[in-house]
């Protein structure tokens, strides 16, 4: 007996799945934070991205204005958030920060069905003035380096720190994470595992800073721990410790008017560079940045040779038949 062939034509169901349920907010975050773990994003963006989306929260609340997420308006987050921002006095870098990790929380609310509109399209960030980079000077530069005593080995790894980040402007986390395995003494070359956004790198050195850095090992020694710089208790070395230790020998120097930060090493590295006459593609890569915007300011800011190369190139000044 041949089974019972089914009608073709759809009839109404009356038992139709039903939507997600409706998850709260901090849930909702929790679940977000998880994503962002699985993508492998470092601690400081997870924390900066929780920290972001709670803020949101607590501005809602401090004003007494109800947040439903699932019926959130760009319009409500700029006049209950953004503004907010601004009149608790934050700076345009701040709040365009908080936006940007707003928007990654919305997106990902819109791609999970949590919500039904990709409002994250829709908001932008604040058109932020831009700030005048902190550099050393070339003097600055001599006078910190000549602040740890070089006699200990606390000074003499504090003295090679400070050398590889102007050698090189890494972000003071790659510089901590830097493991004996990532040094190429042979291509002069660092592998840099834990950038940014997780991409990784290889950045060039050259013979001097070489030379500083197997000194440094020769003091280190063989120790139970991979990592490149150590404390006296043989421990990897803390970012905060290095900063800590930066603004010690900045007071030492009597250094002022200039942030004394391993960052500021960074756009000291990037300025002598193209006041060097490096080009901008190679800088990009040495620092790890993921566009050419922040490399584009630091020709903006510090190329020394734009009026001499107008002048050598000028349409008008190359012109034989003019008044």
């Amino acid at each position: 007996m041949s089974a019972k062939r089914r009608q073709n034509v759809l009839t109404s169901v009356e038992h139709s799945s039903t939507v997600k349920q409706q998850l709260s907010y901090d849930e909702l975050l929790r679940s977000f934070i998880l994503d962002c773990k699985a993508k492998n994003l470092s601690p400081l963006t997870l924390r900066f991205y929780q920290d972001s989306v709670r803020q949101m929260k607590e501005a809602f609340q401090a004003q007494q204005i109800p947040l439903d997420i699932y019926t959130l308006s760009v319009r409500e987050i700029k006049n209950h958030f953004i503004a907010y921002l601004f009149d608790q006095g934050k700076s345009d870098n701040t709040v365009n920060g908080r936006i940007k990790a707003v928007k990654q929380f919305l997106r990902f609310l819109f791609e999970e069905g949590w919500i039904i509109e990709n409002i994250s399209e829709s908001l932008h960030v604040v058109k932020a003035e831009k700030l005048m980079l902190q550099t050393f000077t070339k003097e600055q530069v001599a006078s910190l380096l000549e602040q740890p005593n070089l006699k200990t080995f606390t000074g003499y790894r504090d003295f090679t720190m400070m050398v590889l980040l102007l050698e090189t402007g890494m972000r003071i986390s790659e510089l901590c994470n830097l493991k004996i395995g990532d040094l190429f003494f042979k291509d002069l070359e660092i592998r840099i595992t834990k950038g940014k956004g997780n991409r990784a790198r290889r950045v060039p050195f050259q013979q001097k800073c070489a030379r500083i850095i197997r000194r440094y090992l020769d003091i280190r020694g063989d120790l139970g721990t991979d990592a490149l710089f150590v404390n006296i208790s043989n421990e990897q070395i803390s970012p905060r410790a290095l900063q800590d230790k930066m603004k010690e020998y900045g007071r030492s120097a009597e250094i002022t008017g200039v942030r004394l930060s391993p960052h500021t090493f960074r756009h000291t590295m990037a300025k002598f560079y193209i006041m060097n006459g490096g080009d901008p593609f190679t800088l990009r890569r040495i620092l790890g940045h993921a566009t050419l915007d922040m490399v584009d300011y630091y020709v903006e800011l510090f190329s020394s040779d734009i009026k001499q190369q107008h002048k050598k190139f000028s349409p008008v000044e190359n012109m034989k038949r003019i008044v």
